[in-house]
C-alpha cells in the first residue's frame, strides 16, 4: 500500500514535498549523511515507501548512496554536477564503519593543519581491504595495515556533530616518513614538521619510532631534526637505530643525490629545497 501511495504521487506535488520535508528536517539536525531509518522516521512511511523515495533523490541527485541504507545529500554548492563537498572526511568514516580505521598520512597532515595544499584524495587506513571509491569528485583511497598497527589516534571533531578518527599528530608524521608518496613527500612534510616544531611531543615521537620499527624512519627523522635544529635530546635517541645501510630520504623520488653519513640517508632532493621551508 505504501508503495502504490508513493509510486502514484512520485512523479507530482506530493513526493516533492516529502523529499523537501526530508531534507529540511535532516538539515535541521545537521545530517549530511543519513541512514534509511532516519528517512522513515521523518517520512512516516513503510521501509518499502521509503526505499522508494531514496531512490528517487539519489536518480535526481539531490543524495548520492554511499554504501547500503546510508545516504549522502548532495550539498548545493556542489551544482549540477555534484563535485564539491566540505564533508569529504566525515564521508570517509561512513564509507568504512563499522570496519577499523583512522584518517592518515595527506589527510592526517590537513586535519592538523600541516599543509595548505588542495586535497582531493582521502587516505583511509585500515585492516579491511577496499578498492578505491570516488564520491563528490573526491578520491578515498584505502591504506591496508595489520590490526595490531592501530594505534596513535584521536578523535577530530569534523563539523559540529561529526567527528572522526585520525592519527595523532606524531602517529601522522612516523607515518608519512614511511612513506612519504601518500603524504605529497618529503619536502611537504618537512614544512608541517617545522610549522608544528613547538607542538611536537619529541619524547612521544620517538617512543612512536621505536614501536613503529622502522629504521629508514627513524633514519630520516634524525635528519630532519637535525638539519633544522629542533627536538633537543630526541636526535641523540635516535642515533641508536642508525645502521650502516644507506636510505632514501625520499623514497618516492629517483635514486640520486649525495650520500650524508651522520644518518645514512642519500639525499636525494635538492637541499636548498628544505632549507628555503624555515625562510618561508
Amino acid at each position: 500500500m505504501y508503495y502504490m501511495e508513493y509510486k502514484m504521487t512520485s512523479s507530482g506535488k506530493a513526493s516533492r514535498t516529502i523529499g523537501s520535508r526530508l531534507l529540511r528536517n535532516l538539515s535541521a539536525q545537521n545530517k549530511d549523511i543519513f541512514t534509511t531509518s532516519d528517512a522513515q522516521k521523518i517520512t512516516e512511511t513503510s521501509p518499502a515507501a521509503t526505499r522508494v523515495l531514496l531512490s528517487d533523490l539519489v536518480s535526481k541527485k539531490w543524495l548520492i548512496r554511499l554504501v547500503p541504507g546510508k545516504y549522502l545529500i548532495v550539498p548545493l554548492s556542489a551544482g549540477e554536477n555534484a563535485e564539491y563537498s566540505e564533508n569529504w572526511y566525515v564521508v570517509a568514516k561512513y564509507l568504512i564503519k563499522p570496519n577499523p580505521y583512522y584518517l592518515s598520512h595527506y589527510s592526517a597532515l590537513n586535519i592538523h593543519e600541516m599543509t595548505t595544499q588542495p586535497l582531493m584524495t582521502t587516505y583511509i587506513t585500515t585492516p579491511r581491504r577496499r578498492q578505491e571509491r570516488m564520491v563528490l569528485g573526491a578520491t578515498f583511497r584505502f591504506i591496508a595495515i595489520d590490526p595490531h598497527k592501530l594505534w596513535g589516534l584521536e578523535e577530530s571533531w569534523i563539523t559540529p556533530s561529526e567527528k572522526v578518527k585520525v592519527s595523532d599528530l606524531e602517529r601522522t608524521v612516523v607515518d608519512c616518513l614511511n612513506n612519504p608518496r601518500l603524504c605529497g613527500g618529503i619536502s611537504e612534510l618537512a614544512k608541517g614538521i617545522w610549522k608544528k616544531r613547538n607542538v611536537i611531543d619529541y619524547g612521544k615521537l620517538v617512543k612512536y619510532v621505536e614501536r613503529f620499527g622502522s629504521k629508514a624512519v627513524a633514519k630520516r627523522l634524525g635528519f630532519l631534526l637535525d638539519l633544522y635544529h629542533i627536538g633537543g635530546s630526541a636526535t641523540d635517541r635516535l642515533r641508536e637505530f642508525v645502521t650502516s645501510t644507506f636510505v632514501l630520504l625520499d623514497p618516492s623520488l629517483p635514486a640520486k643525490g649525495k650520500r650524508q653519513s651522520a644518518w645514512r640517508v642519500r639525499v636525494n632532493l635538492i637541499p636548498e629545497e628544505l632549507m628555503q621551508i624555515i625562510k618561508t
